[in-house]
């Protein structure tokens, strides 16, 4: 009869090879950015894409999201720093894809908005997403649910071991 521990080791090795597979996935821009590139039309969106990190899409969708947008309002909507957003921001109007503004009552306070082209990549960004969200949906639904809390109670308790 096999021992106990080894059953544990084999899994624990299918999860560790499985996590490594999605981490590895999930890091390849590449990819993300084929997609993308394949459905731009824009010319000047082509060249500015391989310039872009994923952070700067994503900080870019935010900006979308809103009519205007603080930086700090940024930072806590997707539990980044400041100064990172700053950064990215710095960039993203650099490349013409935000502008910034000040309201004539407090002109300390910088509004971030998107621009046309900014607004043309975003949505394109949120179609992707979409996409990717979808495939997701197909596997969950091949759950049950109490499976599906199993495997989240174990991933939130292992990101917390880390």
């Amino acid at each position: 009869m096999p021992d106990m521990n080894d059953d544990l080791l084999q899994l624990k090795n299918r999860i560790e090879k499985s996590m490594y597979r999605i981490l590895i996935s999930k890091t390849d821009e590449e990819q993300d950015r084929l997609w993308l590139v394949g459905r731009i039309s824009d010319v000047r969106l082509k060249k500015l894409l391989p310039r872009l990190s994923v952070s700067s899409l994503h900080v870019l969708d935010v900006i979308n999201a809103h009519e205007s947008i603080k930086g700090v309002d940024i930072a806590r909507d997707m539990g980044i720093t400041k100064g990172a957003v700053s950064k990215i921001t710095r960039k993203l109007l650099d490349q013409d894809l935000i502008r910034k503004t000040r309201l004539p009552d407090n002109l300390k306070e910088i509004y971030f908005s998107v621009t046309s082209l900014g607004a043309e990549l975003a949505e394109l960004h949120r179609v992707f997403h979409q996409e990717q969200d979808q495939k997701s949906m197909e596997l969950l639904t091949s759950f049950d649910t109490a499976s599906l809390e199993i495997v989240a109670d174990f991933l939130e308790k292992l990101a917390s071991l880390r």
